[in-house]
């Protein structure tokens, strides 16, 4: 096994745990940084030769390896220098002894004895050091990392160890460490330390019994949070989590709200071989009495597998005030064609209550060349207003190749049960037989080249939603694309359609469509396209389907790159429908500008004239300058009709002074004079750890008001906060919406 699977392994400690205190034998293994060592070429991690570098003396025979007096190998990738080393080239088991120091591309291994079998990818470390890299855990961590064990053993699925030490300051006396007695990582699933302790400037701040920390579920906060909202008042909240029998594991929630009261919670994590879920309950005891149950289960069986998710909302603050919602989804999937699924939705009031339920049957399924697809659903609703409506929807298509063409069947219906007031299916089919093909399967691949077209032939019966009389429609399409491409500056490129309806009510309808495109290039410096679009029916249509409008419609683009850091363009169109009208032809007209100043500054422009009105509508600004520590974008919107800058967005990340880095999302409304959004984060820096303060207020829109919310993390612990985005989870941006 290489070291690297056993760091990977060990990488969630550095990822998700706390801070221990060092034991006695610790003091033995001081935490420092790793003596250097001058590095040589290494193997790759596949090569299986064995190169001796140095050694004070060898006893060799045969397969076996022993060098004594100091000596140093390389190996599988890893350049490994010991006292003593002994090892077998047939079992690929390696005992390293005496001032151990096992170096990757990445990692550091330094300990008193270690022993790795290489063929079964295990290792037994005895007082040893480790120093992880970023690359050694995909830059998941920023920093160095030390790991100090008494014992350690396992593979690249699990590792048990012993009186562990860890930290990721480098100095002899670190500023946190956090140490526990027995500690099982399993990598990207969990950690689970026993008898843990986290200390802080040589201080004891907490022991706990046991602690469990689940990886790659960033909304476990096992970390207390300290703040103050508009909704909850000042609060802290905590999340303790331990493991329970078997694969099960368990959270207790902790907070108290002043605005609110007191909230109770707990997290039930189960897991076997077949089953696998997460329970969750909550309730909010004081002012405002809360209660959120979550069921997410899943499990498999002979015949396939089950799906169950449970959400019930009681009097909700954040989202369901004065209210209860229940939503409920089951699914059962038997083998791999079949489907069966429910859901149920239910709202409910003081004075108002609505449920919607629903049932589907899905099938598919493949036999040689055919398919089949089917969904039946059943759908019922209702609620206080005394309404009911209950409706069947059936789906099927079936599919077959024919070598020249290929025939699809659908049928489609949406069936009423009982009275249903105002009931319009819109979409019935029952049913539609169609052919499919093209020019290279009527005609080859060689005619396809020159005349590329494809045709298609439809009969059937539709339902006109407005008149709910049925129609038979017979329907032919032809339809061609051709790219007409040369060894210069031109390419241009042709599309058409011709469909012809005969309707059973002694209708017809015909439609044309043709589309070109051509592009000017001239290198990277200029491009011109024209662009023409005509569609237009003769005749009529009792189906909504086969209504169209007119189109006679030309753009026209232009970029012109005036040097390598800036550019140029415009684009228009005109509308000869319009014009037919005495009606203004000419459409908005864009202009546009960027300017580049290699990665670090980017400013774009757009202007908008409105042919309409004969004013500049918008004028839109976008800058964004960047450097290794500092962002800074910026984002302007001005509206020239009604003369004012209508929005000015800001984005500011990195801004240092001192040991404080500082950064800002800001969304200014011109309309309203007031910031829709503001928010501010304050980070200091404490060397391993950072002290966090965030300081949001929502002027405007889904609960709004201000929040404050107070963090200590360390550095290498991946960590999220609600900077940077809305009441809703949306993302902020510069953005300032559309011009045109």
């Amino acid at each position: 096994m290489r070291y690297a699977a056993f760091l990977l392994a060990l990488s969630p400690i550095i990822a998700h745990s706390q801070g221990l205190a060092i034991k006695d034998f610790a003091r033995q293994i001081p935490l420092k940084k790793l003596p250097p060592t001058k590095q040589k070429p290494l193997l790759t991690p596949d090569e299986k030769l064995l190169e001796i570098v140095n050694f004070g003396n060898s006893a060799n025979s045969g397969k076996n390896v022993k060098l004594t007096g100091g000596a140093e190998i390389l190996y599988r990738g890893y350049r490994c220098l010991a006292d003593e080393i002994e090892g077998d080239r047939e079992s690929q088991v390696f005992r390293f002894s005496g001032n151990v120091r096992l170096i990757g591309k990445d990692e550091t291994v330094v300990g008193d004895a270690v022993t790795v079998d290489f063929k079964s990818r295990t290792f037994l470390a005895n007082y040893s050091q480790v120093k992880i890299s970023p690359n050694t855990v995909g830059n998941k961590i920023e920093g160095d990392a030390y790991l100090t064990g008494k014992t350690a053993q396992g593979n690249s699925q699990r590792i048990d160890a012993t009186d562990c030490v860890f930290t990721s300051c480098e100095y002899k006396a670190p500023h946190f460490h956090l140490d526990s007695e027995t500690a099982t990582i399993e990598p990207g699933k969990q950690i689970i330390f026993k008898k843990v302790k986290l200390n802080i400037l040589g201080k004891n701040v907490i022991s706990l019994p046991i602690l469990w920390i689940p990886l790659g579920d960033r909304s476990f906060k096992y970390l207390p949070q300290i703040g103050q909202t508009e909704d909850e008042g000042f609060y802290i909240k905590n999340t303790y989590g331990f493991p329970m029998k078997g694969e099960d594991r368990a959270a207790v929630r902790t907070d108290y709200m002043s605005k609110l009261g007191t909230g109770l919670g707990t997290n039930y994590y189960y897991r076997n071989k077949d089953i696998n879920g997460i329970a969750r309950l909550y309730g909010v005891f004081g002012n405002t009495n809360t209660f959120n149950a979550n069921l997410q289960h899943e499990q498999k069986l002979k015949w396939g597998n089950l799906l169950i998710d449970q959400d019930i909302q009681r009097n909700n603050y954040l989202t369901t005030p004065s209210a209860t919602t229940s939503n409920t989804r089951i699914q059962a999937n038997i083998g791999r064609t079949t489907t069966l699924s429910f859901s149920r939705q239910a709202q409910e009031t003081g004075t108002f209550s609505n449920e919607n339920q629903t049932f589907t049957l899905g099938d598919r399924r493949q036999f040689g060349k055919s398919s089949t697809s089917l969904d039946a659903t059943w759908n019922r609703s209702g609620g206080s207003s005394g309404s009911e409506r209950q409706t069947i929807d059936v789906r099927f298509q079936g599919q077959t190749d024919l070598k020249t063409a290929s025939a699809t069947l659908e049928y489609q219906r949406t069936i009423p049960i009982g009275e249903v007031a105002n009931f319009f299916p819109g979409s019935d089919r029952t049913p539609v037989l169609t052919l499919r093909s093209d020019s290279n399967r009527l005609m080859g691949s060689k005619a396809n080249k020159t005349l590329p077209f494809t045709t298609e032939m439809s009969l059937g019966e539709y339902l006109d939603p407005i008149t709910q009389s049925r129609i038979t429609r017979t329907n032919f399409q032809l339809g061609f694309n051709r790219a007409t491409r040369d060894k210069g500056p031109w390419k241009l490129d042709f599309n058409g359609n011709f469909q012809q309806g005969l309707y059973s009510d002694d209708t017809a309808q015909y439609r044309l469509n043709f589309g070109t495109a051509g592009t000017y290039s001239l290198g990277k410096r200029l491009t011109a396209n024209l662009r023409y679009s005509y569609l237009r029916p003769f005749g009529y249509s009792p189906l909504a389907i086969d209504r169209t409008g007119i189109t006679n419609y030309s753009s026209f683009d232009l970029s012109w790159m005036t040097n390598e850091k800036s550019s140029f363009g415009i684009q228009t169109g005109y509308d000869f429908t319009r014009a037919e009208r005495s009606e203004v032809p000419w459409q908005q007209v864009g202009i546009r500008s960027e300017y580049r100043l290699g990665q670090a500054f980017s400013l774009r422009t757009l202007s908008s004239y409105d042919t309409f009105n004969t004013v500049w509508s918008n004028v839109r600004l976008d800058m964004q300058w960047q450097t290794p520590t500092l962002m800074t974008s910026l984002g302007a919107r001005y509206d020239a009709q009604r003369s004012t800058w209508s929005a000015i967005n800001l984005m500011l990340d990195g801004l240092r002074i001192g040991k404080t880095r500082i950064g800002a999302n800001l969304a200014y409304n011109g309309y309203t004079k007031q910031f829709d959004t503001q928010q501010y984060s304050f980070v200091y820096d404490l060397h391993d750890a950072e002290a966090i303060l965030t300081v949001s207020d929502f002027g405007s829109g889904f609960r709004s008001g201000r929040e404050i919310a107070f963090y200590i993390r360390l550095k290498i612990i991946p960590f999220d906060t609600n900077q940077g985005f809305g009441r809703r989870g949306q993302g902020f941006g510069t953005g300032t919406g559309r011009d045109f």
